[in-house]
């Protein structure tokens, strides 16, 4: 599968922004001023997509709408290194991202410690300016108001050039401040971040970016990636996305899939809960019954994933046998209201392990079920037209089997 890393990055920036759907763009927005800022320093053309790039994915380690609301009106706070122990973690496990993970782990990290800290040069000034222009976009939110007119940053931002100079050569290097300083100063760099040209000025890079011949173990790691940043927003759904992957591929498997199909199916169960970083973490992990707001919140989930998948892997299925995760055959799922006749096998796929492996865990309101249980509300959802009855009688062919799949630590195709 032939993949366009520009896009790849971009949907994991979004994906990310669902975590701070209240603060969405802020990964777009760093990285506009990250390789604007590269650009005036004449680095090179691959360091400044870099830039670009590392600074979308430069809070992959925060992992709830709480946490990232807590970032936005400090500079400093508590366990500030946590979230980016994590996203350096989770990038070095994926392999195509690798390079940016000393940037990420230091993108909090003081220049007056940062600059005499074992390694290159150039990892020290990327970390730091990562660091800068995440703080600048939080000091926006600190001075503008979004509620205001979109104009008033121009009022407002020599504001946040003060309160940088004041941090020039302890939090932020002396070469990275003059530069900010020098390019604030210009009305461009500062309404080029505004919600009506931000994709677009981030587009304008997408022909500089590389089209990647993925191989199965690149989509997984990139798989993977996004997995963990939906697994890591509630301790009742950890690995959840996984062990969904690894049902849906032995569903497949044993329905005559192709190998091809069977590795999309995989990919398809890992991410079809994507759209749920969206959902704020008091609504997950609820102990009790959803009120009618909460659940108009979790029914956009599946048309979020959907949405984002799509620009991933364009030209297969995964985008929507992962959205129709929730869709029953008779009409009453959600988002579509799909009905047996626009539901393919691959979707039913999906629903069924979803299904499945979520009676499996143990959930807030419940504790997990034992496979008696789970056999008769499964074959209850049947009779109701809800999930297939052929996929169904799949996994009753090897309920132990998957029974033990659904929850053992590592996968076994």
């Amino acid at each position: 599968m032939e993949l366009v890393f520009h896009d790849v990055i971009c949907s994991l920036s979004s994906s990310l922004d669902l975590i701070g759907a209240t603060n969405t763009h802020h990964g777009k927005r760093t990285a506009l001023m990250a390789a604007s800022i590269a650009k005036t320093l004449e680095w090179s053309e691959q360091m400044e997509l870099d830039m670009l790039y590392a600074s979308m994915l430069h809070d992959c380690g925060v992992s709830s709408i709480e946490s990232k609301n807590h970032l936005i009106p400090e500079l400093e706070w508590e366990n500030i290194n946590t979230h980016c122990e994590r996203g350096a973690q989770y990038l070095n496990d994926c392999p195509v991202f690798g390079r940016y993970a000393p940037w990420i782990l230091h993108h909090h990290t003081h220049w007056n410690i940062l600059k005499d800290l074992d390694l290159p040069e150039m990892d020290k000034l990327a970390a730091n300016l990562i660091f800068l222009v995440d703080r600048v976009d939080f000091l926006q939110e600190k001075y503008v108001d979004s509620s205001r007119n979109d104009s008033d940053i121009l009022l407002e931002k020599h504001h946040i050039m003060d309160e940088v100079q004041a941090f020039r050569g302890s939090f932020f290097a002396p070469i990275l401040v003059d530069v900010f300083l020098e390019m604030g100063k210009r009305e461009a760099f500062w309404l080029a971040q505004d919600p009506c040209y931000i994709d677009a000025s981030v587009r304008a890079y997408c022909k500089l970016s590389e089209r990647k011949t993925a191989s199965f173990p690149m989509l997984r790691s990139i798989a993977t990636l996004f997995s963990k940043f939906i697994d890591a927003k509630s301790p009742y759904t950890k690995e959840h996305s996984k062990y969904v992957a690894v049902l849906s591929r032995y569903l497949a498997k044993r329905l005559g899939f192709s190998i091809e199909e069977q590795q999309h199916m995989e990919l398809a169960g890992m991410l079809h809960d994507l759209g749920k970083l969206r959902v704020p973490n008091y609504i997950l992990d609820k102990q009790a019954p959803l009120n009618e707001s909460e659940r108009a919140c979790m029914l956009r989930h599946s048309f979020d994933t959907m949405q984002i998948l799509k620009i991933v892997f364009p030209n297969t299925k995964i985008a929507q046998w992962a959205g129709h995760h929730h869709e029953n055959l008779n009409g009453h799922g959600y988002p579509f209201h799909l009905n047996e006749t626009e539901l393919d096998v691959g979707s039913r796929i999906v629903a069924v392990a979803d299904i499945f492996q979520a009676l499996v865990q143990q959930r807030p309101y419940r504790q997990s079920l034992k496979l008696s249980e789970i056999k008769l509300i499964i074959d209850d959802m049947v009779c109701e037209g809800k999930l297939d009855r052929n996929v169904v009688a799949v996994l009753e062919e090897n309920y132990e089997g998957c029974y033990h799949l659904a929850q053992r630590p590592e996968p076994i195709l």
